[in-house]
């Protein structure tokens, strides 16, 4: 998160045009992508805390040759290394959280774990920005290679593993088609991933186009960050919350479609708005309906995966995640282009996925 206002200018110093800049900063995603996907059934077989420490260090080996690199081919490269470190370390740190989660308080910890990413996506673009102004770009990404080590070391020597396939009977080890194809096939994995779809397709059209949005009605980026800052104070504080806990009490799929509903009644909003009296509250229905979705959706992951297929699980899950942030932005320009209100017709999209998920149910 620290890296998002650095990466574009740091690019652009070395060379790159608008085109390869777009490239750099897409390896990381496509990379992550497909790498989640294959990462499952790693830290399914290996342990938890291999995949944690594994993708820490190969996310920060990446990091850190970012300071030396000298042309952007360098930096594709990079980022595609970073991409596969991301890919295997956030299943690997979610599968933990889930394995050590007591199945009457799962919604709670992927509340936690929730609050954790939302608070780094919260402080970590200042920082980052804020660190590039006095020190530089190449600094930066030593100290950040320097925290993912630190933090590597006390995940080794502080965390207990929750589970590897070593700790169970050869006889009973899986192969890498007896963890998917369960995931693949359960009916409620299959509602979470195409909720999650639709949830992140959400984010990645916001994300397009309420900069455009706050521009057009003649305000400062300051603004747009502000607004992105509602939604994701609002977001973080259900997930510290006990309402991060009521899909433990009163079942998951409800929670995913209030806060499905709830997110599509903020980009409705945000569509409609006139100046900034709406858009504030705007954010405040998307980031409650973010905060209620996200957990009850992680924790379908829990509850339909057991220890031998639960990085599998989660691994599939944010592929899943990716291609919807990947989606959302081309759907919001095509949108936009047509002459259609972006926000507008993502909002319309996700009161159809309503009905998709209905029907997916059935």
């Amino acid at each position: 998160m620290a890296q998002l206002p650095v990466l574009s200018p740091f690019a652009a110093s070395l060379g790159a045009g608008a085109t390869m800049i777009g490239i750099i900063l897409a390896a990381y995603s496509l990379a992550n992508m497909v790498g989640n996907v294959g990462a499952g059934p790693l830290i399914d077989r290996y342990g938890r805390k291999v995949g944690i420490v594994g993708g820490m260090a190969t996310a920060g080996i990446a990091v850190a040759l970012y300071a030396v690199v000298a042309s952007p081919g360098q930096l594709v490269a990079l980022r595609v290394l970073h991409g596969v470190g991301g890919a295997v370390l956030v299943p690997a740190a979610f599968a933990y959280a889930g394995d050590g989660a007591a199945s009457t308080r799962v919604g709670r910890s992927m509340g936690y774990s929730g609050a954790a990413v939302g608070i780094a996506a919260l402080i970590g673009p200042a920082a980052g920005g804020l660190f590039r102004t006095w020190f530089g770009a190449r600094p930066l990404f030593i100290t950040l290679a320097a925290l993912l080590a630190l933090t590597a070391v006390l995940v080794t020597t502080l965390l207990p593993e929750s589970y590897h396939e070593r700790s169970v009977a050869p006889d009973r080890r899986l192969a890498f088609r007896s963890r998917i194809v369960p995931v693949l096939r359960s009916r409620p994995l299959r509602f979470v991933y195409l909720a999650l779809f639709f949830v992140q397709i959400g984010m990645g059209a916001l994300a397009h186009s309420l900069p455009l949005r706050v521009e057009a009605l003649g305000f400062s980026a300051a603004r747009t960050g502000a607004l992105f800052s509602v939604f994701s104070l609002v977001a973080i504080a259900l997930f510290l919350s006990p309402a991060s806990g009521l899909s433990d009490r009163y079942g998951r799929r409800p929670f995913i479609r209030i806060g499905l509903a709830l997110l599509a009644a903020g980009l409705g909003t945000a569509s409609l708005s006139s100046g900034m009296l709406l858009l504030a509250p705007a954010m405040v229905l998307y980031g409650a309906g973010y905060g209620f979705a996200f957990p009850a959706l992680c924790s379908v992951v829990v509850d339909q995966t057991d220890h031998a297929n639960r990085g599998t699980g989660f691994g599939v899950f944010y592929a899943v995640f990716s291609l919807g942030v990947a989606t959302g932005p081309i759907v919001a320009g095509l949108a936009l282009d047509a002459g259609f209100p972006p926000l507008g017709i993502i909002a319309l999209l996700l009161l159809l996925a309503q009905l998709l998920l209905f029907l997916a149910r059935r």
